[in-house]
């Protein structure tokens, strides 16, 4: 079957749509990065300096960590599911999408759904009790040394995230050969 021909110029959408979805995932793949190291490296470990959480009531500073990190996280899985997203539209228009890609994004899908759906809430419990009103000491004392040990998880969890992240980019900048 014959079609037309193209006006000058023109190319079919196929090849014109995957270089916009490529660079278009490379903006959420850059935006995501970002957000995880300015939160992560940047606007917590502020929170937590001398200036902020020596002005602050005991657990304020934490709280409001997890305010910022409660906001991030759901940030975080709405790139999450975006990134996937135009990844099957880029796996729809071409063979040749990074299929690091294929293999990156379900295990940060799922560290993401971990971070905003368990761990955020079990540490956000664990600090609410230990500095509410009325907890006995001891009890305070066993949620510090529990809370230390969740708090790694998580901090693993984040790291993994972004070196996904970075990979999922670093796939988006390789030349394509015809197969990835």
């Amino acid at each position: 079957m014959d079609h037309p021909p193209l006006p000058h110029g023109s190319a079919p959408v196929s090849a014109s749509l995957t270089p916009r979805l490529r660079r278009l995932s490379l903006g959420i793949f850059s935006l995501w990065f970002g957000a995880g190291v300015g939160v992560a490296f940047i606007a917590i470990p502020v929170v937590f300096g001398p200036g902020i959480k020596d002005a602050l009531p005991p657990g304020e500073a934490g709280r409001v960590a997890q305010s910022i990190l409660l906001r991030f996280f759901q940030w975080q899985l709405g790139f999450a599911v975006l990134a996937g997203v135009l990844y099957g539209f880029e796996r729809v228009q071409s063979a040749d999408a990074g299929r690091w890609r294929a293999w990156i994004l379900p295990p940060v899908f799922i560290l993401s759904l971990l971070s905003l759906f368990w761990m955020h809430p079990r540490l956000a419990r664990m600090h609410r009790e230990r500095y509410a009103p009325g907890t006995p000491e001891p009890r305070r004392q066993e949620l510090a040394a529990r809370f230390g040990p969740s708090h790694g998880i998580s901090q693993m969890i984040n790291l993994a995230v972004l070196g996904g992240v970075l990979a999922g980019g670093y796939d988006l900048t390789r030349k394509r050969t015809g197969t990835s």
